[in-house]
């Protein structure tokens, strides 16, 4: 990605607005003058899926971050056509009375000036504020944009988001070219991941949990830090269950370890061998959930693989599905699931053969599914079937008497990771810190841990809050200014981090990382990679 960080001057809007005139775009114009069709939004999908699935956590991320002040995250693709949203409902659903659906294109051609669309012309993250925009409808808002670009340096996509005009403030489009870079990082990952892998054949299950990022479990019970009663007796109830068939449902706030939990119980199951596939509910597209879940055949819809793809159900066979999310879900899928827990098979789109399948599975939310049931919008039946082993986690508001363990052991875990010095906390900082609620939960503290590392010295805890933007520009500078690590780091800190998970035993990283013993030695002797 560019170097260039900056809003572009007023003579970029300036000469957008010059275009959008040679194109006859009408300032009373409302919708896109291009929007796909539901076949032809598939296939759009299906050309860019690496791109939404790696978007999507990221997405989702900053999502949290902004959620219930009116805010709303767009991915388009190189062209400026729609491919995921997330946002508060209020605005999208102002949003989508000017059809900003998937498949609705926002470049100037289509639409006019805005931030994806300009930010495609520019090459370059832009803001665009009120009448800035071409069009009047969209003059409420604020939208900041940043290209994605691949290895090459070619842009593949915009990420987007925006807001009221009085909602959005100056650290908005930081917080967005942060989001991409992290996402041309995770297509980076990716690529190498692929790379690797082909190095050796393994066998065909292997390989198809390999292409999926979060084919294994790492985390398991001893690695979950707490000492509060209550916590304690959360774990020891979550260990008792581990080993059953029945089905879970994970239930807590934001940020309370919802997937370490999932990932601990695979791994003190007797499916621990076996594939753990996780898939966030709410960060998919409904256009490709389905997909996504159950596979295609060959042939079932345009652009669909020569030989199909098989689902996240078909791969984890013998394993565990971890749904996170799972409120998200839509009702039609809801019914889809609920046959695969009472059936116990599946079936791709496009194909009438049934598939047998054994798989346990795990749901997570953070939502009062008993209210969305009273609602209409999630399944009585399927709630039912999902909570037969009901787990609920503690927000970290509940388990105070662990803030200073915690804080302790994401000091030193985040300072050894960054290989930079530990900052000095004062009894009168763990107060303070003891007494703020905490409503990102451990996921929250990880992320002020992280950036008092950073900054040398402890923010002030009054400027946690999202809705408090006192010196947060600073900090999203900071974010912004990171640089992407070369190919080969990544592959090396990838190795390192396989080795520490399996205690340094080859034979495991080696499976792992889906090449053979001799090839990682040779990695580890490349990178000079020394074990005890």
């Amino acid at each position: 990605m560019s170097d260039k960080n900056t809003c572009p001057s007023k003579k970029s809007i300036s000469l957008s607005h010059e275009r959008c005139k040679k194109y006859e775009i009408s300032y009373n114009q409302t919708y896109s003058n291009k929007i796909l069709n539901e076949k032809e939004l598939f296939l759009k999908m299906e050309d860019n899926r690496e791109l939404i699935l790696a978007s999507a956590p990221i997405m989702n991320e900053i999502y949290n971050f902004v959620k219930g002040s009116n805010f709303f995250s767009i991915l388009t693709d190189k062209e400026g056509c729609i491919l995921n949203v997330i946002g508060d409902e209020d605005i999208l659903t102002e949003a989508f009375s000017f059809k900003m659906i998937p498949g609705a294109y926002m470049d100037e051609k289509s639409i006019g000036t805005n931030a994806m669309g300009t930010a495609l012309e520019e090459k370059s993250p832009i803001q665009v504020s009120g009448s800035e925009h071409f069009i009047n409808v969209y003059h409420r808002w604020t939208c900041s944009a940043c290209p994605i670009k691949d290895m090459d340096g070619n842009i593949i996509g915009v990420l987007d988001l925006t807001g009221y005009s009085e909602s959005v403030h100056s650290h908005t489009l930081g917080m967005v070219v942060a989001g991409a870079k992290a996402i041309e990082n995770e297509l980076i990952a990716n690529y190498y991941k692929v790379e690797l892998s082909n190095e050796k054949k393994l066998q065909k299950k292997r390989k198809m949990v390999d292409k999926i990022n979060n084919g294994y479990a790492i985390y398991t019970f001893d690695k979950i830090v707490g000492q509060d009663k209550n916590f304690l007796n959360v774990i020891n109830y979550a260990k008792k269950i581990s080993n059953s068939r029945s089905n879970i449902l994970i239930m807590g706030e934001s940020g309370t370890g919802k997937e370490l939990f999932a990932q601990s119980i695979h791994n003190s199951s007797n499916r621990a061998l076996a594939p753990f596939i996780a898939i966030n509910c709410g960060a998919i597209p409904i256009n490709l959930i389905e997909a996504e879940l159950f596979g295609y055949e060959e042939g079932s819809f345009t652009g669909a693989k020569a030989k199909g793809n098989p689902g996240k159900f078909e791969i984890a066979d013998g394993g565990t599905v971890f749904l996170d999310e799972i409120g998200e879900m839509p009702l039609d899928l809801q019914t889809r699931l609920l046959r695969v827990i009472e059936e116990g098979t599946i079936s791709r789109i496009g194909s009438s053969k049934v598939n047998v399948v054994d798989v346990r599975i795990i749901a997570a939310t953070n939502k009062n599914l008993i209210q969305e049931v009273e609602n209409g919008t999630f399944r009585k039946d399927l709630f039912y079937r999902l909570n037969v082993l009901p787990l609920r986690l503690p927000s970290l508001r509940e388990r105070k008497n662990d803030i200073t363990l915690l804080i302790e052991y994401f000091m030193d875990k985040i300072s050894k990771k960054l290989d930079k010095e530990k900052v000095p906390f004062s009894n009168e900082s763990i107060e303070k810190l003891s007494s703020y609620d905490w409503p990102g939960n451990i996921r929250e503290l990880e992320n002020y841990i992280e950036l008092a590392i950073n900054t040398e010295e402890l923010p002030d805890i009054s400027n946690l809050k999202f809705n408090n933007y006192d010196n947060i520009d600073d900090i999203m500078t900071q974010l912004s200014s990171i640089n992407l690590c070369s190919l080969k780091d990544l592959e090396k800190q990838h190795i390192i981090n396989v080795l520490k998970t399996t205690n340094n035993n080859i034979t495991q990283a080696a499976n792992i990382l889906a090449v053979g013993r001799n090839t990682l030695y040779r990695k580890m002797k490349e990178y000079e990679i020394a074990v005890p």
